[in-house]
């Protein structure tokens, strides 16, 4: 199992967000405030999940998860007004107010992860990229929602199952 260090610049957040977490089992290794301290942890750990808020070097999330060697992946907690709008593979973004259920499920998935779906690419080829926007679409037809709202659906469908997002995107295009 992979670590879970908590990155926030609100040290009273981050000391409730462990104690949610250390209530579930989930063992926090390390607490930092800064995303620069996030990367010096990287730089001697082979892989962990950071649950990250607003960090006080304002390093964004994004920046974060894209800078993160292969293994790390980031649990993005973000109020609906700050979300990011574009997809970053190692990040999942979770709305504030926080769905609790949600979080630890979350959390517990990236966790659980093999070493060899973390350590995968980070980049996607353009099949790969065709088929997950084919999903999409699907989803935004079907669903009436937004292409965000579409791909946040397909991210939290692969963190439930346990599955890489592209396995979801195919199932979602064998289904009529």
């Amino acid at each position: 199992m992979r670590d879970i260090i908590i990155a926030s610049a609100n040290r009273k957040s981050a000391e409730h967000i462990k104690s949610i977490l250390q209530r579930e089992l989930l063992f926090v290794s390390a607490v930092y405030q800064s995303g620069a301290e996030v990367l010096s942890y990287a730089s001697i750990r082979p892989d962990a999940v950071v649950v990250c808020g607003k960090l006080s070097d304002n390093m964004p999330a994004v920046s974060l998860a894209e800078t993160l060697p292969p293994g790390f992946d980031v649990v993005h907690l973000v109020s609906s007004s700050d979300a990011y709008q574009g997809f970053v593979s190692n990040m999942v973004e979770l709305t504030m107010p926080l769905d609790r259920l949600e979080f630890i499920s979350a959390v517990r998935n990236l966790v659980q992860i093999s070493s060899e779906i973390t350590t995968r690419k980070k980049t996607r080829s353009a099949e790969e990229n065709d088929l997950l926007t084919l999903a999409k679409q699907r989803l935004c037809e079907n669903y009436g929602i937004s292409e965000r709202e579409a791909h946040k659906k397909i991210q939290k469908m692969s963190m439930e199952q346990g599955v890489r997002l592209m396995d979801v995107a195919r199932k979602i295009l064998e289904e009529d």
